[in-house]
């Protein structure tokens, strides 16, 4: 479970940014860093924050240590418990953002120099 947003975030990344850029269906920088940001901010930073939300609230109903709010009460109980702990993380949503935004605009990077890599006319080497 430790490991699911890290891995959801890779395969989202890859299939956003890598994959489009490799495929020539992504050639604008700005586009692929605008993907790059969204895939780090919503898959890194609120993904993991919404998979802990129904972790702690069982925790917390198996034992005894939070009073859990009525049926018909539970989305605005879960609203305002995650709004201080969101307000908090935001420096970390917007820093992850920040990180991706930058891989993205070096992975455009080296796809541009790798377009103007020359092509080979040999054959190919046989062992």
């Amino acid at each position: 479970m430790a490991v699911l947003p890290f891995l959801t975030t890779v395969a989202m990344y890859n299939a956003a940014v890598s994959n489009p850029l490799l495929a020539g269906d992504l050639n604008c920088p700005t586009c692929a860093m605008v993907r790059g940001g969204l895939v780090g901010a919503v898959i890194g930073g609120f993904y993991p924050v919404l998979l802990a939300l129904p972790v702690n609230a069982g925790l917390a109903t198996r034992y005894n240590t939070a009073p859990m709010p009525e049926k018909g009460n539970v989305m605005r109980f879960w609203i305002s418990v995650t709004q201080p702990v969101l307000r908090k993380m935001s420096f970390v949503f917007i820093l992850q953002a920040l990180f991706a935004v930058y891989l993205s605009s070096r992975h455009y990077g080296i796809y541009m120099k790798m377009l103007e890599l020359p092509t080979s006319d040999t054959e190919v080497l046989k062992d």
